[in-house]
Order: C-alpha cells, then structure tokens, then sequence
C-alpha cells in the first residue's frame, strides 16, 4: 500500500510539473509577470586604473516578479581579469516604466546578490536603462567601478 500512495504521489507531482510551461514562442521582449527575457551582448567594465575590461557574450536576464518587482540577472559575469570566477549578480526591485515601444528602468542604492548572499560593499548606484526595438542598453556605477552593457534580445 505504501508503494501505491509514493507511486501515485510521483505521479501527481510529475503532472503538476509537466503542466507548468514558462517557454515564450513569441519572446519579443515584452513581459509578463515570472517570465524571463534574456538579452546578449557587451559588458564593459572601468577599472580603477582607468582601463577599461569588456567581457563578450553577457548574458542579462530582465524578469517582472510578483515578489521582487523588476529583477535583473547578469549570468556567469567577471568584472575584472583577475577575478577567479564568473558569477551571477542580481539586482532586485529595480524601478521600471513600459510603453508601448520603450521599456526604461533606474535604481540607485540597490544592494546586490551573488554567490547566496548580499554584497554591500559593490551597491549598484546611478543604475539607467532602457530597452527598444529588441536591444537593451544600461549603464550603472557597481562599488565604484562604472559599467556599460548593450545587448539584443535572445529569440
């Protein structure tokens, strides 16, 4: 009897998941809450010598949550040649405006996540952006260092 009931409570989670589809056929960019969009590009970072380090092929993930409103994720990102790894950081409740043809976002202040946990010390300040036609541009100031990211809109 114990079989049967894990039997049929495997069957009803695998039903349960099976009917949870968050794919966009249509990805052309516009939102709806939970869903993802995720733009590739350029990300341009200043160092503090004034040099400049870009890194190619950024993946930025712009997501409308329930919880924590506008989220931006910027997936396996090094902001320096001499950081060891690559990680995600994600800004949350970043402040958002949509029309019709132009999407823009700001935040200042905006205490990062990366690695599990907060990062206070890289605060995301002067944070602009905006996206049209499929392509995002932004721009921010992460712990003092000025970032740039232009990207198109992954089909």
């Amino acid at each position: 009897m114990k079989k049967v009931n894990k039997f049929l409570a495997l069957l009803a989670m695998t039903a349960l998941f099976a009917g949870c589809n968050n794919e966009d056929p249509q990805n052309d960019g516009s939102q709806e809450s939970g869903q993802a969009t995720s733009y590739v590009g350029t990300m341009v970072v200043v160092q503090k010598d004034q040099t400049t380090y870009t890194q190619e092929n950024v993946a930025v993930d712009y997501e409308i949550t329930d919880t924590a409103g506008l989220v931006l994720t910027f997936n396996q990102v090094a902001f320096s040649p001499k950081m060891p790894v690559k990680i995600d950081m994600i800004l949350t409740n970043v402040q958002h405006e949509e029309s019709v043809e132009t999407t823009s976002f700001s935040g200042d202040s905006i205490v990062p996540i990366a690695m599990g946990g907060l990062f206070p010390q890289y605060t995301v300040t002067s944070l602009s952006g905006t996206i049209q036609q499929g392509t995002m541009s932004l721009s921010m100031t992460c712990g003092g260092y000025p970032i740039t990211f232009v990207g198109t809109v992954q089909k």
